[in-house]
């Protein structure tokens, strides 16, 4: 917003100007109404002597007509005798008196000429180039010609010469005076210091405005994200603290996916799909809404609710169908995009627009983990309410320094051999309560600090003392953040080196999904681990836009099928195919598969069914902080 001060300023300067602008025409009407004045006054004395003039010549010597004045003044005496008597009304100021007469041919003609010089001919021509000379005779009423010299009053004073009525004469008379020079002279400073004033204000304002101009074009750089042109986060802290969260409904989106999208169609799809993406929720959105691009692929609504039309729930879901709906073109490629939206409609209950914020981007999470492409409101579910009471990191900081990071481990099943192939480590928080709390309560907020860095490092601590001494295998969840990590990597190869048994013991799961930037770095980290004839599993497989060419590049040695796609087999058979499609990947490719979610005896059975080499879930056993053996399994079909 422009600040007070700036607007005051502006307000302030405008006044001055238009005062200034005041005070100069009222000095410049003063002026005109001062000359307006002078000539009245000399007008009003030139009249009282030409009328004396009429009388002397056309009452005392019985004038009817044009031939009886032309008749008096051919005498040359009479003549002089009038002459005479007119010069001595002659001033500095009235230089010229002389009486004309029209003939019949409508020329001007000299009967008298009281000038001391260049004296005019009895009978003369007298040439008329302005048309109050005629006006005269037809308007019978005196005539002003205002001679146009702004230093001096220069004017020409004619007035007619009648008898019974009739006009038969004109007195002219040039009337001049250097007054309003005098004037003009004393005034001139005076107007010359406000012209001044007017022009520097002006200027002043001038340059106000060019700098609130150049505000606002700067503040559309500073609170406009460049790709999609919608606000940024400056733009959110910005009007943050003035926001009445009781009229708005706080809704966090993030794209599905859209990491693959830049790792199989490079980043310029990346880009266009932002960039469309964006036009299609504004266009799916009122004006009274704010959307702000929050971070990479991840927006930030806020919905107006007050007085509006259409709910929070209809926008969102709208968003969501139209992002659906909308065939993406690069180059050649057709690409379907997906949107998972978290929505909380009443921010005001929170502390903060942060905290709401907050626990719409749990809700966010809610709708990624249970499928994607879906909108989820908080206090919808009870455990929505539970994933909103989630950790922060100074808790997670806390936990590792007070050693309260531990690990459950829950058996991967070899249903052929009827034996536990290995143990997947989950890692897990015990609160100052004695409350063990579970990852989706801490994780999130972890992405990418240096406090998931230090978790992964206790993580991977704790594990390899657990199986060292073992002969039992282990995975563990690791990103690729963590293995290009130089820490994580340390104690990783120093470990091996000095156990090379655990390292063949050990299968490190990596995301499928997760946001891999360098696709030659990330061969070089899975080689290194080869080389220690440690394995790797691609997790979460088939939940995102799968490269396979990558996934034989890095020779991974499991696929383990997300369990977004298992859980449903026994009823869908969409999730049926492609869980087929992936086990017969796997197989051409020399990869075993694994398949999580197993809740159930008919999940189970139709995994047998369709091959797969491996299982985990709660039909199976649920993670414990031991390791159990093949006698403990399966309790919950029993």
């Amino acid at each position: 917003m422009v600040k007070k001060k700036e607007l005051f300023l502006f307000s302030l300067l405008l006044l001055l100007g238009v005062f200034f602008i005041y005070i100069y025409l009222y000095i410049k009407q003063t002026q005109d109404d001062i000359f307006q004045r002078i000539e009245s006054n000399k007008i009003k004395n030139v009249s009282s002597v030409l009328k004396n003039i009429e009388d002397d010549i056309i009452n005392n010597h019985s004038i009817k007509n044009e031939n009886d004045l032309i008749y008096l003044l051919s005498d040359k005496k009479t003549r002089e005798t009038f002459e005479d008597k007119i010069s001595l009304y002659l001033t500095p100021s009235v230089k010229y008196i002389y009486l004309l007469y029209k003939d019949k041919e409508d020329k001007f003609r000299f009967l008298l000429d009281a000038s001391k010089e260049d004296k005019a001919n009895f009978y003369q021509k007298f040439d008329v180039f302005d048309k109050a000379y005629s006006n005269l005779y037809k308007d019978s009423k005196p005539q002003i010609i205002k001679q146009h010299d702004m230093e001096n009053l220069y004017l020409t004073y004619l007035y007619p010469v009648k008898s019974s009525g009739k006009v038969i004469g004109i007195l002219s008379v040039d009337i001049t005076t250097d007054i309003q020079k005098t004037i003009l002279k004393l005034i001139k400073p005076l107007e010359t210091f406000f012209i001044v004033l007017i022009v520097f204000v002006f200027l002043l304002i001038l340059m106000t405005i060019t700098q609130v101009f150049h505000y606002f074009i700067t503040r559309k750089k500073i609170f406009t994200d460049p790709l999609t042109q919608v606000y940024n986060r400056n733009y959110f802290q910005e009007i943050a603290p003035k926001l009445n969260l009781n009229h708005y409904s706080v809704a966090m989106l993030d794209l599905d996916r859209f990491k693959l999208v830049n790792d199989i169609y490079g980043h310029k799809a990346g880009d266009l799909i932002l960039s469309q993406s964006s036009m299609i929720i504004k266009s799916s959105i009122r004006d009274n809404d704010i959307l702000i691009r929050y971070g990479g692929e991840e927006f930030l609504l806020l919905i107006y609710d007050r007085n509006q039309t259409g709910s929070a729930s209809e926008i969102c879901e709208r968003i969501r169908v139209n992002i659906q709906s909308h065939i993406f073109t690069y180059d050649t490629h057709k690409i379907e995009m997906h949107i998972s939206i978290g929505v909380h409609k009443t921010p005001a209950s929170e502390k903060s627009l942060n905290e709401a914020i907050k626990k719409a981007d749990k809700m966010l999470y809610i709708a990624k983990k249970e499928g994607r492409n879906r909108v989820i409101y908080y206090n919808d579910k009870p455990e929505n309410i539970m994933l909103s009471k989630a950790k922060d990191i100074d808790f997670v900081k806390q936990a590792i320094s007070q050693d309260r990071v531990i690990c459950c481990y829950q058996p991967i099943y070899d249903y052929n051999k009827n034996k536990i192939l290995k143990y997947e480590a989950l890692v897990r928080i015990i609160d100052i309560n004695g409350n063990i709390i579970s990852p989706m309560f801490f994780l999130p907020g972890l992405k990418h600090t240096n406090i998931h860095y230090k978790l992964t490092q206790r993580i991977l601590a704790i594990v390899f003392e657990r199986f060292k001494d073992s002969k039992e295998s282990v995975s563990i969840n690791i990103n690729f953040s963590d293995l290009i990590n130089n820490d994580i990597e340390t104690t990783i190869t120093d470990t091996f080196r000095a156990n090379p048994d655990l390292a063949s013991r050990v299968t490190f799961e990596i995301l499928e999904s997760d946001e891999i930037e360098n696709m030659i770095l990330f061969k070089e980290k899975i080689d290194l681990l080869h080389s220690f004839n440690a394995k790797v599993s691609i997790d979460d497989f088939g939940s995102g836009y799968s490269n396979f060419k990558t996934i034989l590049d890095i020779e991974a040695n499991y696929l383990k099928i997300d369990g977004s796609l298992v859980k449903n087999i026994d009823v869908s058979e969409k999730d049926f195919k492609v869980v087929k499609s992936i086990i017969h990947f796997a197989k051409e490719a020399n990869m075993e598969t694994i398949a999580e979610f197993v809740h159930s005896k008919e999940i189970y059975d139709k995994l047998k069914e369709l091959g797969v080499n491996y299982m985990q879930g709660y039909f199976i056993a649920a993670p414990e902080n031991k390791l159990l053996s093949e006698e403990e399994l399966f309790k919950e079909e029993s």
